[in-house]
C-alpha cells in the first residue's frame, strides 16, 4: 500500500461530517513522509510536509497508523506499546479516529 494514495485520496472521502461539526484543528502526522491533515468545520484539506502550529502531533509508522485509523488496532494500545508518540494535544489525539469513517476506508 502507498501510504501517500492512502492519506491523499482515501482518508478526505471517510471524513465523518457530523464528529467533525464545528472543528477547527491542524494534525501533523510523521510517517515515512510527513503529512498535515487541517480539519475545519465538516471538511478536512490534506497536504505532504510539516505544520509549524499544529495541534497535536503524531509519529508512528505507515503501517500502524493504517492500523489506527481503519480501526484495526486501538490509539491508546498503539501509545501505551511505544507504537505512537503524541505530542501536543492529547485529548484532541484520542478523537482523532472518531474524526474518519473506518468502514470506507477498507
Amino acid at each position: 500500500m502507498n501510504i501517500n494514495d492512502f492519506i491523499l485520496n482515501k482518508l478526505p472521502t471517510a471524513l465523518n461530517e457530523d464528529a467533525t461539526d464545528g472543528v477547527e484543528c491542524v494534525l501533523q502526522l510523521n510517517l515515512s513522509e510527513p503529512f498535515t491533515i487541517q480539519i475545519n468545520d465538516r471538511t478536512c484539506d490534506i497536504q505532504k510536509g510539516e505544520h509549524a502550529e499544529a495541534d497535536v502531533v503524531l509519529t508512528t509508522t505507515d503501517d500502524v497508523f493504517v492500523e489506527i485509523i481503519t480501526g484495526k488496532l486501538a490509539g491508546a494500545m498503539a501509545f501505551m506499546g511505544g507504537k505512537l508518540k503524541i505530542d501536543g494535544d492529547i485529548m484532541l489525539a484520542k478523537e482523532i479516529s472518531e474524526y474518519f469513517d473506518a468502514s470506507k476506508l477498507v
